[in-house]
């Protein structure tokens, strides 16, 4: 009797979760009433409303042979010898006949049992005796009652929700699996528009592949980006998918006038426009001073963001006409550009850039003079002369010296103190006087970046602890600053949030003042530590992995006391925590979220960290080089604990073999770059295997492979996502 019972809670559970899933048909039956109700008595009943109202009809501590169908019972008729006697007063009377009771309508359901009917359930042992075929939506379950994981027909609503939690190429990786996951993660709206379709060195036309297939596509493709691709061909693709696209980046193109005025006046909507090192664009296409041709004989309304990065041909009256195409601009980026100019082509160029942001001053938002020539004291002051600027992106680099009377930039930062996001990298005219008047007035600052000024010292950084809102610094080459200073000043402390934290190539920072950063910013996602090897220990690493476990980015390049002990927490000298009696290390397979991992040129490090450090299932990237002791038992074990990896750097590896190739291409499915250069073990044997395995591959370096031959590129022709193959 206790096995009947376990098993009818066993099958209850399993209703239940049957109608979590998909909820089975009710099937209702009713008699005909005498008297019809009238359409406004009736209640409306949804299928599962009425499964609660039968409930009484099921009772499932009852016997299995009453759950399937419960009817009500007859009721008994009287017997003859019980009738009562004929009164004499009533002989004459006629007899009337009685009129027929009415009975109420009994409800019934389907059980789970009857929507089975071609199995003979046996109650004793819990087991069907014939095994047939179950419905559609009772496929998770099998006839013995157990759950079996369907996860291709969970609810639209579970997987989007699912795909929230993980990052873009993971969410791509996981839609190959079927076909409801694809559709999951390419046609849902915010996933749609946070997908960029790179083509690059491809062929541009509507019957060329891969173009043909995006040409007849019934979806949108809202982000584009082209690189090296020559537009020589009619394609009819701006005019079908033109009014979605809102980002276009061409990076080193080859088009010409015509061809971009007709891409251009289909995208109504385009809202970031980058012309990246665009030369051919620009050589061509001549306007004279006196004509008044136009450049656009349109308006995009929508376009906030315009880029012409490493554009060294456009002169001004490019410039002007791009600006009247695009009357609501917002931020504008003309970095790395008038290098090639003569001295007073480039003074014109920075006076159309002034009159750009003049015209467009309560709009302009964003400033990008990265490398930009001429930039001295005069331009600050331009820019200072602007009424009604607040800029909130503004990047720099500032190489003139700062004059000791009325200096540009300290006037300049004292107006435009609503900086959230500040950009100064190899501004070597940048003092400490400067820095004062930005921490003190940019009280909003989220991001700075002062990489590689080098007069910036201990007297320029004091109270940088007070900008509650920074997130992301960036302090390296910074050599004057010493650990004193990035102690006190710096770190300060309290405990603060910092995401972004950017310590290479400080020669000053020591082992203390990096675990003090450790235990006072503790959700860290990106730490480099590049070149730093006088404060990277083992023991420092082994505070890292304790107190940092956010940690998605972690950078050690050139770190050369690192060793095993401090990648395993294996054989320390000296324990990393030790309380009385306790004594405790921990292992780097604890960054559970470590998506990015560098440690080239750690030498020490040998196959014992792969084999019993190296577990992480959502590592991208990994950087190997110069790890000189590495060899096949290491990488058997790396490509098993590491299987989501998509960048593999293996270059200067004495001892990397054809079979440390061949486990790499079988396991590493997602493998898109791999680099083996000076690996001089390679032969063409490799090179079969990642013909015959890596599906994905599309850039790999093999310079100094000695035993390769010429035509590898032929060799590897059938991999059709391979893109560059650096040889020579």
């Amino acid at each position: 009797m206790a096995t009947k019972n376990n098993h009818l809670i066993k099958l209850r559970e399993m209703k239940e979760l049957m109608d979590l899933i998909n909820p089975p048909p009710v099937y209702i039956e009713k008699r005909p009433e005498f008297r019809k109700k009238k359409p406004e008595d009736e209640e409306p009943r949804s299928s599962r409303a009425m499964l609660w109202r039968t409930k009484k009809i099921i009772d499932y501590t009852n016997p299995l042979e009453d759950i399937v169908m419960r009817k009500p019972q007859p009721k008994p008729e009287p017997s003859k010898a019980a009738k009562p006697p004929r009164s004499s007063k009533s002989k004459k009377t006629k007899k009337v006949e009685d009129r027929p009771v009415e009975e109420s309508p009994v409800e019934r359901r389907v059980s789970i049992i009857e929507c089975m009917p071609t199995i003979t359930w046996n109650f004793d042992q819990g087991k069907p005796k014939d095994k047939v075929e179950i419905p559609k939506w009772m496929e998770p379950f099998d006839t013995t009652g157990l759950f079996e994981a369907r996860y291709d027909i969970l609810p639209m609503e579970l997987i989007i929700i699912i795909f929230k939690q993980i990052t873009n190429r993971d969410r791509l990786a996981a839609g190959e699996t079927c076909r409801r996951w694809n559709e999951a993660s390419h046609y849902y709206e915010p996933f749609l528009n946070q997908t960029y379709y790179h083509f690059d060195r491809v062929e541009f036309g509507d019957h060329v592949a891969p173009f043909k297939y995006f040409s007849k596509g019934f979806r949108y493709y809202p982000r584009l980006v082209f690189t090296q691709v020559e537009f020589n061909k009619h394609s009819d693709f701006w005019e079908l998918h033109g009014l979605w696209i809102t980002e276009l980046t061409l990076r080193c193109c080859i088009i010409r006038k015509k061809k971009f005025l007709s891409i251009m006046r289909n995208l109504l909507n385009l809202r970031r426009l980058e012309l990246m090192q665009c030369d051919e664009l620009f050589k061509n296409w001549t306007i004279e001073y006196n004509t008044s041709e136009p450049m656009f004989p349109f308006f995009l309304f929508c376009l906030k963001h315009l880029s012409l990065s490493g554009c060294d041909y456009f002169n001004e009256f490019h410039f002007e006409r791009f600006i009247t195409m695009a009357p609501n601009l917002q931020s504008i980026d003309v970095s790395n550009c008038f290098i090639n100019l003569y001295l007073s082509k480039r003074i014109t160029m920075l006076d159309r850039v002034m009159k750009l942001i003049s015209r467009n001053r309560h709009h302009m938002k964003c400033l990008n003079l990265t490398d930009t020539p001429c930039v001295d004291d005069f331009t600050w002051h331009c820019l200072c002369d602007i009424e009604e600027l607040r800029l909130t992106h503004f990047t720099m680099a500032y190489s003139e010296r700062v004059p000791l009377k009325d200096p540009g930039i300290i006037r300049f930062f004292t107006i435009q103190s609503g900086l959230t996001h500040l950009d100064l990298t190899s501004s070597i005219g940048l003092n400490d006087d400067c820095m004062q008047i930005i921490i003190t007035t940019c009280l909003l600052l989220h991001t700075l970046k002062i990489r590689r000024c080098w007069l910036l010292s201990d007297d320029g950084v004091v109270d940088m602890h007070t900008l509650q809102h920074l997130r992301v610094l960036d302090i390296s080459s910074c050599e004057r600053i010493s650990d004193f200073g990035i102690n006190t000043f710096i770190v300060g402390k309290r405990h603060r949030e910092m995401h972004e934290l950017y310590l290479s190539l400080l020669n000053n920072l020591s082992e203390s003042t990096l675990y003090y950063i450790m235990v006072t910013f503790r959700n860290v996602q990106i730490l480099d530590l590049d070149s730093t090897s006088n404060c990277v220990s083992d023991e420092t690493i082994q505070y890292i992995i304790c107190y940092l476990w956010n940690l998605q980015h972690l950078n050690v390049i050139a770190c050369t006391k690192l060793t095993d002990a401090g990648f395993t927490g294996i054989d320390l000298p000296h324990k990393t925590f030790a309380i009385w009696d306790i004594e405790e290390t921990f292992s780097i397979e604890r960054l559970k979220k470590l998506k990015v991992l560098k440690v080239s040129g750690c030498y020490k490090l040998t196959d014992f960290s792969l084999r019993y450090a190296f577990r992480f299932m959502e590592l991208k990237e990994l950087s190997l080089s110069r790890c000189h002791q590495l060899s096949k038992q290491g990488i058997e074990k790396l490509v098993e604990n590491c299987p989501a990896l998509e960048y593999l750097d293996l270059s200067e590896c004495p001892n990397i073999n054809d079979q440390c190739v061949e486990l790499i291409a079988q396991h590493l499915k997602r493998l898109s770059t791999l680099k083996l250069a000076n690996c001089p073990l390679i032969s063409e044997v490799g090179l079969s295997y990642l013909s015959q395995y890596c599906k994905n591959l599309k850039y790999l370096y093999v310079r100094g492979c000695f035993k390769l031959p010429p035509d590898i590129s032929e060799r590897l022709a059938n991999i059709t996502t391979l893109r560059q193959v650096y040889k020579s």
